[in-house]
């Protein structure tokens, strides 16, 4: 117990994520923003023709990594993510998420991780977040994916503005990145590792194509 506190004690700043599917089933992206630095060394994973996988709260990349070779194997999210938190002694400081190009879905919240988090599935959209400033983060996260429309990659940076306006993570975000990809290739990644407004310098990078 006293190695978890530990642990828990660690994941100091909050994070918010959405995996998204374009509606034709072409695209599939992930975006992540997070009040810690180099949010897209850790958080957000995508395989083409695969899935996508956000691991947050107190990070293990394991999930992305082998989450998705699981769904490869032929796993569903649901199975893999089960498989994955079974041989994990510490899951219950995990926040993960998975998305297929089948749209299958699995998420999960451990009970230690921060307050407030929250979870939210959607037809084609999965948003999670821990230590958010209060429960319209995920909620206006969801609401401006379902509402817009356009390309995939401008929706999820739009999602993500709109949590970051409904208060984002409690402490404020300097990190924040978008991983997109069909079912060929990587089609999109872009990280901005430490800034004073990310998810606005994610969006000017996105339009330049830098």
């Amino acid at each position: 117990m006293k190695r978890l506190k530990a642990l828990k004690a660690r994941a100091r700043y909050g994070t918010f994520s959405i995996l998204a599917i374009s509606s034709d089933r072409k695209l599939m992206g992930v975006g992540v923003a997070s009040g810690a630095l180099s949010v897209g060394d850790r958080v957000p994973h995508a395989k083409p023709g695969i899935g996508a996988v956000a691991t947050q709260a107190y990070t293990n990349v394991i999930y992305g990594i082998k989450g998705l070779e699981l769904i490869r194997q032929g796993l569903s999210p649901h199975e893999a993510l089960d498989k994955l938190l079974q041989e994990d002694p510490e899951r219950n400081l995990r926040q993960v998420a998975a998305m297929d190009f089948q749209r299958r879905k699995a998420v999960f919240t451990g009970a230690l991780v921060s307050e407030y988090y929250a979870e939210l599935c959607g037809r084609d959209y999965v948003v999670i977040g821990n230590m958010l400033s209060g429960k319209k983060v995920i909620s206006n996260m969801a609401k401006e994916f379902e509402n817009t429309s356009g390309h995939i990659t401008s929706r999820i940076v739009n999602a993500l503005r709109a949590g970051r306006e409904s208060g984002g993570d409690r402490r404020g975000e300097i990190s924040a990145a978008l991983i997109v990809v069909d079912t060929k290739k990587v089609e999109m990644k872009i990280r901005v590792d430490m800034h004073t407004d990310p998810i606005e310098e994610l969006s000017r990078r996105l339009k330049s194509g830098r």
